[in-house]
C-alpha cells in the first residue's frame, strides 16, 4: 500500500513547482551532512502512475479509497502547499484525500504521542545528533514509549528486523561495522516503504552588507554571531 503511494508522488514536480528549485529530493529519512547518509542508496523509486494504480488493485483497492491527511501550515517551507500536490498526485491513482491542513500547536497536539490521531501525515526531521540513529530510535523504531523508543512514530510502523538494527547502531563501536550495520538499516526501511521519504527543504538567508552572521546548517541562528557594523 505504501509502496503505490510512493509511486504516485512526483518529487520532481513538487522540487521544481512548490519548492521552486529550493530543495533536495531523497529517498532516505536524512540528508547529506549527517552520518548514514549515502549518495548511492539516495535514488528514489521511479515516478509511475500506473504502477500506483496496480498495487493498489493487488492490495484489494481496485478503485482506490478514502484517507485523511494531517499537515501543518506553519512549519515547514510550503509545507500546505506540498501537501495540497501530494492530494492531486493521489487523486490519479485512485486515492481521495481529505487534507486537514492547521496551525502547528493544534497539528502537532494530534499526531504526537500520546494521541498519535493520525493515519497519513506530513512531518519533517532533523536529527539533533547528526547521526542516523536519532532517526531509526525516534521516527522508526517499533513504539516503546516507556524505554523512549518511537517517539515520534506516529503512523505506527514497525519492523522487527530493522529495530534489533537500531539496537546495534546504538552500541558498535568500530565505525566500519556501524557504518554497515546503518547502510543495512536505511536498505531495508527502503524496501519495505515504511515511510515516504519526500525532500531536504533549503534553507536561505539573506542579510545586509552591515551585517556579519555566521549561520549554522542546522538553521539555528544564536545571536552571539550577529555582528552589525
Amino acid at each position: 500500500m505504501r509502496q503505490a503511494f510512493y509511486h504516485a508522488i512526483d518529487m520532481e514536480a513538487i522540487r521544481a513547482r512548490v519548492m521552486r528549485g529550493q530543495a533536495n529530493v531523497s529517498a532516505l529519512m536524512m540528508g547529506p551532512g549527517v552520518n548514514g547518509f549515502s549518495t548511492a542508496q539516495n535514488q528514489r523509486a521511479p515516478f509511475d502512475v500506473e504502477a500506483g494504480k496496480r498495487l493498489l488493485a493487488e492490495a484489494g483497492y481496485p478503485n482506490g479509497f478514502e484517507v485523511g491527511m494531517d499537515c501543518p501550515n506553519d512549519r515547514y517551507v510550503n509545507d500546505e502547499q506540498i501537501c495540497i500536490a501530494v492530494t492531486a498526485m493521489l487523486a490519479r491513482i485512485g486515492i481521495k484525500v481529505n487534507l486537514n491542513a492547521q496551525t502547528r500547536a493544534k497539528f502537532f497536539e494530534k499526531i504526537n504521542t500520546p494521541r498519535f490521531e493520525t493515519s497519513f501525515y506530513l512531518l519533517g526531521w532533523t536529527p539533533a545528533t547528526y547521526d542516523a540513529h536519532n532517526v531509526f530510535l525516534n521516527l522508526v523504531h517499533c513504539r516503546d514509549l516507556p524505554r523512549g523508543r518511537g517517539m515520534f512514530n506516529n503512523g505506527g510502523y514497525c519492523n522487527k528486523d530493522i529495530d534489533q538494527l537500531t539496537d546495534a547502531m546504538a552500541v558498535e563501536t568500530d565505525q566500519t561495522k556501524r557504518a554497515a550495520i546503518i547502510a543495512a538499516a536505511n536498505q531495508k526501511l527502503k524496501d519495505d516503504f515504511g515511510y515516504i521519504p519526500l525532500h531536504q527543504q533549503t534553507i536561505v538567508w539573506a542579510m545586509k552588507q552591515n551585517v556579519e552572521v555566521a549561520q549554522y546548517a542546522d538553521n539555528f541562528f544564536p545571536l552571539r554571531l550577529v555582528n552589525v557594523k
